[in-house]
């Protein structure tokens, strides 16, 4: 016999439809980050010499923008959990990743983990405040 969660959905069937929430989140965080910063590697030379880059400011408010709203996606389809850890993670992953294989003066492990708190934070704060009030008062009642 299956075991059934409170609303009458078998447990297995969940667990699946997280899963693949949580994979398609995956999926288009890995994309987002791609489209907007995975392919930018060159350091910009300034007037006065000095190096800066490699990423410009609209690059990095468009990966925020495409972030809040696959946050909000995954907190309106009542995921907040799956939604933040996946999308943070494979973001803050794909960063990291980039980072240190493109990085020869070992900083970037200082900016991954400046980057850890401030993406999951980010992206949970959105995606728990999308959720549907329907939802979160019949998790109160539940638990009364």
């Amino acid at each position: 016999m299956e075991t059934v969660t409170e609303n009458g959905v078998p447990r297995a069937r969940r667990i699946g439809a997280s899963i693949r929430i949580g994979a398609v989140l995956a999926a288009a965080s890995l994309a987002n980050y791609l489209a907007w910063l995975g392919w930018d590697q060159e350091r910009d030379v300034e007037p006065d010499g000095s190096l800066s880059g490699p990423y410009q400011p609209w690059q990095v408010v468009g990966l925020v923008i495409v972030l809040g709203v696959l946050g909000a996606l995954a907190g309106r389809r009542g995921h907040p959990k799956i939604g933040t850890l996946s999308i943070a993670g494979v973001t803050w992953l794909a960063w990291s990743i980039d980072a240190a294989t493109s990085d020869d003066s070992g900083l970037w492990a200082v900016g991954a983990v400046m980057l850890l708190p401030a993406v999951f934070l980010g992206v949970g704060l959105v995606a728990f405040l999308t959720v549907p009030r329907e939802t979160v008062n019949q998790d109160v009642g539940r638990a009364e």
